[in-house]
């Protein structure tokens, strides 16, 4: 299962692999932030900065810092991009590197032969999607390290135990309930409650009707209608269909955003769905959410290592 860059026909992409390298220092900003050089237009910063999909309220998908030049300071932000004109070319090219200055980080170097002809390359959804995404599966793969070298293996093992795969959940999501072919895992935060449940069955409004309630049993959460956003990815063995969308508490006041993984392994008849959601009144939720979304990522079926080589390579 891979994600495959593609990009608009008259771009080119092509990465630039370094080795390992020691002693780099941290890199700054936070999570889903970028340093956007030389983008005298504001091509990119639109592309950049149009709203992230399924949250209740307008975020950007990536928070941008405008640079003129690549300094000392900036050269060590967390995510670059820089928009080079080169009247030598004869089509747009973008080239990305890993952690050149920093660690982490991501450099991606866009170089047009003018301004005009990256504007009308942007007017493609595939190619301002894939720019997009190209900075999102770095942020991912962050996360993903981080929970490497940190995470709940007492839940772990829960998990592995009433599903039969392998995952990294967070280590800060401490609480959890079971249900039948159900867990709910959580943080438990009062600010941003981030959550993750695991369950069989495709019809998610009647498996929260059962196991997610408010105060009273009248009390339910279900899924906001026309809310969900779906990408499907295919494998020779797996497919993994993405709901993105909003779900609200019936009977209540409470709502946020959710993303929910499906995978069905073709061979064997199985599903499994993986769901992260989040409860954040009053303050943003996109981080939250796609921090709590790179859990999802590491969801290996037992015995099946090439599904998690295939699925990971997106990253």
């Amino acid at each position: 299962m891979r994600y495959t860059i593609l990009f608009f026909a008259t771009l080119t992409l092509m990465a630039c692999t370094r080795g390992k390298q020691t002693m780099l220092p941290d890199s700054g900003g936070r999570p889903y932030e970028v340093v956007l050089i030389g983008d005298s237009d504001s091509i990119l910063y639109k592309v950049l900065t149009e709203p992230a999909t399924a949250l209740p309220q307008p975020e950007p998908a990536f928070d941008v810092n405008i640079g003129t030049s690549m300094n000392a300071t900036l050269r060590l932000a967390r995510n670059i991009v820089v928009v080079e004109i080169d009247h030598k070319l004869k089509q747009i090219k973008v080239k990305y590197e890993r952690n050149v200055y920093a660690e982490p980080q991501m450099i991606v170097h866009v170089s047009t032969p003018s301004m005009e002809l990256l504007h009308y390359a942007m007017q493609s959804q595939d190619a301002t999607n894939n720019i997009r995404n190209l900075l999102k599966r770095n942020e991912i793969k962050n996360a993903i390290t981080l929970l490497e070298h940190k995470h709940n293996t007492k839940l772990e093992a829960e998990v592995q135990q009433m599903f039969g795969i392998d995952m990294r959940i967070p280590s800060d999501m401490r609480a959890s309930k079971k249900g039948k072919d159900f867990i709910w895992i959580s943080n438990d935060s009062p600010t941003a409650m981030a959550n993750i449940c695991i369950y069989t069955s495709e019809n998610r409004d009647s498996v929260m009707k059962v196991n997610i309630k408010g105060e009273t049993d009248d009390m339910y959460m279900t899924t906001t209608q026309g809310s969900i956003v779906t990408t499907d990815v295919s494998s020779d063995t797996d497919t993994l269909t993405i709901h993105r969308g909003l779900w609200e508490m019936h009977g209540d006041a409470m709502g946020g955003p959710f993303v929910q993984h499906i995978i069905k392994h073709i061979d064997k008849h199985t599903t499994i769905v993986a769901e992260a959601f989040v409860y954040a009144p009053g303050t943003k939720k996109r981080n939250v959410l796609l921090n709590t979304e790179a859990a999802l990522y590491t969801i290996q079926p037992k015995q099946n290592n090439k599904w998690k080589t295939e699925k990971s390579a997106w990253q």
